[in-house]
């Protein structure tokens, strides 16, 4: 089974290779708070797993639009079919797909961050320049007391209403922020479980690869033995037996 596996992964990446190569940036990330509730667990941008789907289709045709994905873990997991390499060498390329993914997680959630204040902070200027106007505007038509109070307490009504919807915003942005950020870890975690099982499965042939080339090795030194100990024999043997008389003339 695991074999079958390896060969349509393989299968995937030869083909997603004569699809052309594309940029890893084409996917684009839409830094706004969403409250979508289909929305995958990650971002594909950030996904580690081979997607069978993909595969499933790149098997039959491939499409002109179809950019080639840099599904890392497909590659893993053909380095692993092979049997080539110590677990430690593919936990250590495991382990840099994953920091490379989370770096690319944090510098977008930061830049999402860093956009959403900064739009925050540009409706709550041009809203007090909108209050200061309207506060100027009523004092230059000279109002009587009561209308001046008026004025005041329905700028004061407003601005309590966008102060308070500014909080629900930033509160929803915050618990998505967290959502989102749980999820990727979940995420990750995730993928690390199934990894650890496909490289204890590799192990196993890995150990069992370098048992068989040590016995080989072991079998050919004892047959190397062998034919020189025989051949010592042999040269043994020669030397012990008498030699034939020369004639005169020879």
């Amino acid at each position: 089974m695991q074999k079958q596996i390896f060969k349509l992964v393989i299968t995937a990446l030869a083909l997603g290779l004569m699809s052309g190569c594309a940029s890893s940036g084409s996917s684009s990330n839409e830094n706004q708070y969403r409250t979508d509730s289909d929305r995958p667990l990650v971002d594909g941008k950030y996904s580690l797993a081979a997607d069978r789907k993909a595969m499933e289709e790149a098997r039959a045709q491939v499409p002109e639009s179809r950019k080639k994905e840099n599904d890392e873990l497909a590659l893993i997991l053909g380095l692993m079919s092979e049997v080539k390499k110590t677990h430690s060498e593919i936990r250590n390329q495991f382990d840099s797909i994953v920091r490379k993914r989370r770096e690319a997680f944090n510098r977008d959630m930061k830049k999402e961050r860093e956009t959403f204040t900064k739009e925050e902070r540009q409706r709550r200027d041009e809203f007090l320049k909108n209050q200061k106007r309207q506060k100027d505007g009523m004092q230059a038509q000279k109002p009587t007391r009561e209308q001046r109070t008026e004025m005041m307490r329905e700028l004061d009504g407003k601005r309590q209403e966008f102060f308070s919807n500014e909080r629900d915003k930033r509160n929803d942005f915050e618990s998505d922020f967290r959502e989102r950020r749980k999820s990727f870890e979940d995420y990750v975690k995730e993928k690390q479980n199934e990894f650890n099982g496909e490289l204890r499965s590799y192990q196993k042939r890995y150990d069992e690869m370098k048992k068989q080339k040590a016995e080989q090795t072991k079998s050919q030194q004892s047959s190397l033995r062998s034919d020189a100990a025989a051949l010592d024999a042999e040269l043994d043997a020669i030397s012990k037996k008498p030699g034939t008389p020369l004639e005169a003339g020879e």
